[in-house]
């Protein structure tokens, strides 16, 4: 979700298109709330050294009078994302130390998770935290992430796995460092989670291509709940062409193929916003048996 509030003169002018989201690093107009955000979180839970650790920073910062400062106001002109990458790197280690830890606790960090994503959204930054507090993921449209969450929450009710094949696609696709073939692939895994047992209960070496034959083959003995223009239930060529896109737009699942080539991102994010509905569709019940 991104802020709202438009300056006065805008408002004026009747302006309604939101600004360009910051792309890259974190803007002059937000280095202090981020480094009096960093400060406090990096003292209160001592996550200097863990966050250097992991980021494989230079050892003078551990080596300064104040590592919790040097930490706050990082910066490298050469890597325009490293003051992000320490924020990830914050909520990371201290969602990992607070792993099993009191109520009270955890709540205190999430507040503090709270508190920054007010930062970043307010200063128009494409990154916001994620929902369990983890990390920073790309900022996405609203109408999209409630897309997501409904698959989410639809995936969990019926096969556990399914939800996380789908958070782990989305993390992949949308953190700081993308990687658009590890997302594809967890998308696919997301739809195959819930799809396989229904689909394929009595299937040695159930696939997503061996769904997508299933229904393609059987069309006859399924339907959508939503009706067709004549008012009966539609049929399920829309979910066939969907899986098939999701199943043949894996290019690089095997390599030295005439077709071969590596997962793009735009690719990558499409896989999962397919994979969210199909996922939502499957375990909901919008695909019934006549």
């Amino acid at each position: 979700m991104t802020s709202k509030w438009r300056r006065l003169t805008d408002r004026l002018a009747g302006k309604t298109e939101p600004e360009p989201l910051w792309q890259e690093g974190v803007p002059d107009h937000l280095d202090v709330p981020i480094r009096d955000w960093l400060y406090e979180v990096l003292r209160t839970y001592d996550m200097a050294v863990p966050v250097a650790v992991r980021l494989k920073l230079p050892s003078k910062i551990l080596k300064s009078r104040d590592p919790y400062a040097e930490l706050a106001t990082l910066e490298d002109s050469k890597n325009p994302m490293l003051r992000l990458e320490v924020i990830d790197a914050v909520l990371g280690c201290v969602e990992q130390a607070l792993q099993g830890a009191s109520w009270h606790h955890r709540q205190t960090a999430a507040s503090y998770a709270r508190q920054l994503e007010g930062i970043l959204r307010e200063g128009g930054v494409a990154f916001a935290v994620s929902e369990d507090g983890s990390g920073l993921e790309r900022r996405m449209d609203e109408t999209l992430h409630a897309t997501y969450d409904k698959a989410v929450e639809a995936g969990a009710s019926r096969v556990e796995t399914a939800a996380d094949h789908l958070r782990a696609a989305f993390s992949e696709a949308y953190g700081i460092r993308p990687d658009p073939s590890a997302a594809y692939s967890r998308a696919i895994k997301a739809v195959e989670a819930v799809a396989n047992p229904l689909y394929l209960p009595n299937e040695a070496e159930p696939t997503l291509g061996k769904v997508r034959a299933h229904l393609d083959q059987g069309r006859h003995k399924y339907e959508m709940v939503i009706a067709d223009r004549a008012g009966a239930p539609a049929d399920i060529d829309a979910v066939v062409a969907m899986v098939s896109l999701l199943w043949h737009g894996q290019r690089d699942r095997h390599e030295g193929g005439p077709t071969s080539a590596p997962v793009t991102q735009e690719a990558a994010e499409t896989a999962v916003h397919t994979a969210a509905i199909l996922v939502h569709w499957i375990s909901s019940g919008s695909i019934r048996r006549k």
